[in-house]
C-alpha cells in the first residue's frame, strides 16, 4: 500500500549535500516525491512509496546524514493523499526573505577523505590538483558573495565548468552535483610559485618545486583558502629561527601543522578529546600539551624546534592538513611537521591577493606558492584549548565555524541589532530572527585598516542576511575605542539607537548567549580579563557581577590597585608589581626581581629608573586604577621569576600557566568588605606567596597555587552571592577563563558548592565573545 509522508528536518543541512543526499536515498528506496531546501527553516522532504521503506528512509536520515550536517529533529506527518508524483526530484530551493527570516550559511570545510583519495588517484581528473572539492566539503563563507549559495554567486564564477565537470555538476547520483567549488585542472584555479621578482612555474609543477624549496628549508608564503600562511620545516630549527628574526615575533608562538595523528602522538600528547577535535570536518587549531619527561620527548623533530615554536609554553598550536594544497606537499614531503603561521604581521589584517602578498612578504618569504581564486572574506584558522578535559573553549573563532549562528533566548524575533565589539581581539554580530551571527575573527581594532576590515565584514554579513536598516547599534562604553567611534558613525548616518554597553556586562549577557539561557535570567558570573572600561571611569577586570542581559550590579572582585604609566603598566610587568606592592617591598627586594626588566620600550630597571617610577606612583601622575585579573598575573610573574614582559598578548599569564606544578601549599585569603561588595586583597595574596618563596618552596609550585587560590577566592565571592540570591548559576567569563589551572580551581569550588557553572562554548571567553553580548544587552535596553 502506498503512503505519502511530509518530513521536516532542521539543523545543519544547507551547504552541505544534503538534498542529494536524501536524492540518493529515495531514489535507492524506489520513492517518488521531492526535497526542498527551505532556508532557516530547514529541509521539506515530501515522499510517497511503501511505508516500511518511508520508515527506512527516516531512520537513514537520523541515524547516518552527511558527515559535516547536523539533524536537529525530524517530524513526520502522514498524508492520505497519494499519487501525485511519478518520480523523486530535488525542487528549486524557496528561500524567503524578510525580518523574521535568518539564513543558514555555511562555513568552510575541510576536504573530505573521498576528495583526497580522488587526488591521490592517477587515473583520476583530480589527480595533484590543489583545488579539489565535492558537495560534502571545500570552502563556503570564504568564496560566498551573495545567497543563496550557488555557483554564481561564489568567486567560482571567473571559473566555468569543462563539460566533464558539468556532467557531474548536474547529475543528483554524483558527489559533486550542486559542488559550488567544483573544479579540474581544465577549467579551475591553479597555483603558481614565484619569487621576489614574480618568475614563476604554473600547474603541478609549483607545488612539487614548492615541497622540495620547503625540504631545502626555504620560507614559503602559501596563499590558502581564507588568508596566508608562512610555511617551513621542522626537522631543522634553523629555518624556524630564520622566520622569527624576519618576522620580529621573538617570542609568540607558532602553530604548526601534523601530517597525521600518529605522528603527533609521537611528537606530543594529546587527549581522546583533542584528537576527535582535530580531526573534524572543521579542522581548527587545537592547543596540545608537550610531553612532561624526558624519555617521551620528540624524537621525530628536534627539542630544540618545539622550544622555538612555542618558547616557554606547555602547548603547542596544531592542526591537521585541511586544504587540498596542504595534502599535497605532505605526500612530497618527508618532514613531519611544518610551521603554518598566519604571514600576516601582528595588528593587519591578513593578506588575501597575491600582489600585495608578495609586497608585503617580500622581506619575509623567499618564494610565494600562490593562486588566481579570489578570497572573498578573510578568514583566520580557529584556535581551541581545552581548560578541562571535556571543555574546549574557543581562543580565536573564525574558519569551519563562522557563520553559524547562535539562537537567542527571549528576545523579539523582529529585532535587527548590530554589535562592533570592543578594540582587541574584536568580532561584530548582527541579529537577525533570533539569532547572532557572529564574524569571523577581525582582530585588534587600532588602526584604520583594521576599521576597514570590520566595516567589510559587517556590510557583507549584512547582505548576506538581508539586512536593510537596523533597530539598534551596540558599542563598548569606552569613549575613545575605535569601534565606539564607528558605531557612533554607523548611528548617526543610519539614525538608530546607539546602546554603550559596559565590557563586562557584554562578558556576562554573552554567556548567557552561549549557554541558551534567556536574556532576562539572573546569574553571578566572574569576569576576568586584562581591562575593561569601567562605569566609573576606572579599569575594572577582576570583578564579580550579579544580573542578567538587562541590568547588573558589580558584587565583588579583586580590589582596586593604582598601576603606574597607565597602558605601560600592561605591557611591562614590573609596573605591576609594582602597583600591588609597592608600599610592601623595598627597593633591593624589586631590584632582586627584576633588576635590568624593561619598564618602558628603552628603559630598564635600576636603582636611579625605580626610584624615579615610585615617585611618579606615589604622587599619582598617570597612573590607572583597576582591578585587573591580568596585570595580578603579570607580577606573579615578576615574582616567581617566570615572565617580565608582554610582548605579545598574555604572554606573562600563558608563561605562568606553563611554569606551574600540580600541587602547591595553600594560601589564605583576605578578604576586604565594604557596603556589600566583596573584594580579594591581592597585596595579602603575593605577600604570601613571596614568604613561601624565600622560605625555598620552588616557583613552580608557587605558580599553582597562586592561580589556584585566585580562581577558589573568586569562585567563594560568587558562590556566596549566589546563594544570597538564589540563583542557579555561577559563570566564568573573560580571557582569564583560558587559564586552565582558575578555570579547574573555580569549577571544584562550585560544583563543591552544588551550584552549575556555565562556561563558554561557542564564542571565546575573551573580548571575541563580547559583540554576542552587546546584541543581547541592546535587546533588552
Amino acid at each position: 500500500m502506498t503512503h505519502q509522508a511530509v518530513i521536516h528536518v532542521k539543523g545543519i543541512v544547507q551547504g552541505v549535500g544534503f538534498r542529494p543526499f536524501v536524492y540518493r536515498l529515495a531514489t535507492s528506496f524506489a520513492l517518488t516525491g521531492y526535497v526542498l531546501n527551505l532556508g532557516d527553516a530547514g529541509v521539506r522532504i515530501v515522499v510517497e512509496g511503501e511505508k516500511p521503506l518511508i520508515l527506512q528512509l527516516i531512520d537513514k536520515i537520523k541515524t547516518k546524514p552527511p558527515s559535516i550536517s547536523r539533524v536537529d529533529s525530524v517530524i513526520v506527518e502522514w498524508k492520505d493523499v497519494t499519487g501525485m508524483f511519478d518520480r523523486f526530484f530535488i525542487e528549486k530551493s524557496s528561500i524567503k526573505k524578510g525580518k523574521e527570516v535568518a539564513p543558514d550559511i555555511p562555513p568552510d570545510i575541510a576536504i573530505c577523505k573521498s576528495c583526497i583519495s580522488d587526488m591521490r588517484d592517477s587515473s583520476s581528473r583530480w589527480y595533484g590538483y590543489p583545488f579539489t572539492s565535492c558537495a560534502a566539503c571545500g570552502p563556503r563563507y570564504s568564496t560566498i558573495t551573495s545567497l543563496p549559495y550557488d555557483r554564481q554567486n561564489t568567486t567560482m564564477i571567473d571559473f566555468p565548468l569543462c563539460n566533464d565537470c558539468n556532467t557531474g555538476y548536474t547529475n543528483p547520483l554524483d558527489r559533486r552535483y550542486h559542488a559550488q567549488t567544483t573544479a579540474c585542472e581544465k577549467c579551475g584555479p591553479l597555483y603558481q610559485l614565484v619569487d621576489s621578482e614574480r618568475n614563476g612555474s604554473r600547474k603541478r609543477n609549483a607545488i612539487v618545486l614548492a615541497a622540495k624549496l620547503i625540504s631545502e628549508g626555504a620560507i614559503i608564503a602559501l596563499q590558502g583558502i581564507g588568508g596566508t600562511h608562512l610555511v617551513t620545516k621542522t626537522t631543522d630549527v634553523s629555518p624556524i629561527e630564520l622566520l622569527r628574526k624576519r618576522k620580529g615575533r621573538l617570542e609568540r608562538p607558532f602553530a604548526i601543522m601534523v601530517r597525521n595523528i600518529r605522528t603527533l602522538r609521537e611528537m606530543l600528547s594529546p587527549t581522546r578529546e583533542e584528537i576527535d577535535l582535530l580531526q573534524s570536518w572543521r579542522r581548527p587549531v587545537v592547543l596540545v600539551r608537550k610531553y612532561n619527561h624526558i624519555e617521551n620527548i620528540s624524537t621525530v623533530i628536534p627539542q630544540g624546534s618545539l622550544d622555538v615554536i612555542s618558547p616557554s609554553l606547555d602547548t603547542v598550536g596544531v592542526m591537521l592538513p585541511y586544504a587540498p594544497v596542504h595534502h599535497l606537499l605532505f605526500d612530497l614531503l618527508k618532514e613531519p611537521a611544518l610551521v603554518m603561521t598566519s604571514a600576516n604581521p601582528t595588528g593587519v589584517p591578513m593578506y588575501i591577493d597575491s600582489k600585495t602578498i608578495i609586497s608585503e612578504l617580500n622581506d619575509v618569504a623567499d618564494y610565494f606558492l600562490i593562486h588566481n581564486r579570489r578570497i572573498y572574506q578573510r578568514v583566520d584558522d580557529s584556535v581551541i584549548k581545552f581548560v578541562t578535559q571535556q571543555t574546549p573553549v574557543f581562543i580565536r573563532r573564525a574558519r569551519g565555524y563562522v557563520p553559524d549562528p547562535i539562537p537567542l533566548e527571549g528576545i523579539s524575533s523582529s529585532l535587527i541589532i548590530m554589535g562592533v565589539g570592543p578594540e582587541e581581539k574584536v568580532t561584530a554580530a548582527i541579529v537577525k530572527a533570533g539569532r547572532a551571527y557572529v564574524t569571523q575573527h577581525i582582530g585588534d581594532i587600532d588602526q584604520l585598516e583594521n576599521v576597514h576590515f570590520l566595516e567589510n565584514s559587517i556590510n557583507h554579513m549584512m547582505h548576506l542576511l538581508d539586512v536593510q536598516s537596523l533597530d539598534k547599534i551596540a558599542c563598548d562604553l569606552h569613549p575613545e575605542f575605535l569601534t565606539t567611534e564607528f558605531a557612533e558613525r554607523l548611528a548617526r548616518d543610519r539614525d538608530v539607537p546607539l546602546i554603550r554597553v559596559q565590557h563586562h556586562h557584554a562578558h556576562l549577557a554573552s554567556i548567557l548567549a552561549d549557554n541558551g539561557l534567556a536574556a532576562d535570567t539572573n546569574i553571578t558570573c566572574i569576569t576576568a580579563d586584562g581591562y575593561g572600561y569601567g562605569p566609573d571611569g576606572t579599569g575594572w577586570g577582576g570583578d564579580v557581577l550579579y544580573g542578567n542581559a538587562q541590568t547588573y550590579e558589580r558584587v565583588g572582585g579583586l580590589k582596586p590597585v593604582l598601576y603606574p604609566g597607565g597602558d605601560l603598566s600592561a605591557r611591562f610587568a614590573v609596573r605591576a608589581l609594582l602597583g600591588i606592592m609597592g608600599e610592601e617591598l623595598e627597593m633591593d627586594e624589586v631590584l632582586g626581581m627584576a633588576y635590568g626588566k624593561r619598564i618602558a620600550a628603552n628603559v630598564s630597571l635600576n636603582e636611579e629608573t625605580y626610584r624615579i617610577l615610585k615617585d611618579a606612583w606615589l604622587r599619582n601622575l598617570n597612573n590607572i586604577e583597576s582591578t585587573s585579573t591580568g596585570r595580578f598575573l603579570d607580577a606573579l610573574s615578576v615574582a616567581l621569576d617566570v615572565c617580565y614582559e608582554n610582548s605579545y598578548d598574555g604572554e606573562c599569564p600563558m608563561k605562568l600557566e606553563s611554569i606551574a606544578a600540580r600541587s602547591g601549599p595553600k594560601i589564605k585569603a583576605m578578604f576586604l568588605e565594604s557596603e556589600g561588595i566583596v573584594e580579594l586583597d591581592t597585596t595579602e595574596s603575593l605577600k604570601q606567596i613571596l614568604k613561601y618563596k624565600k622560605e625555598g618552596i620552588h616557583c613552580d609550585k608557587l605558580a599553582f597555587s597562586a592561580q589556584w587560590h585566585l580562581g577558589h577566592s573568586l569562585a567563594k565571592i560568587a558562590c556566596d552571592n549566589a546563594e544570597k540570591n538564589h540563583v542557579e548559576f555561577v559563570a566564568f567569563s573573560g580571557g582569564v577563563a583560558l587559564n586552565r589551572i582558575i578555570s579547574q580551581s573555580i569549577a571544584r569550588y562550585v560544583s563543591n558548592r552544588n551550584l552549575k557553572l556555565l562556561l563558554h562554548r561557542n564564542v571565546p571567553p575573551g573580548d571575541g565573545g563580547v559583540s554576542l553580548g552587546q546584541v543581547l544587552v541592546a535587546s533588552m535596553n
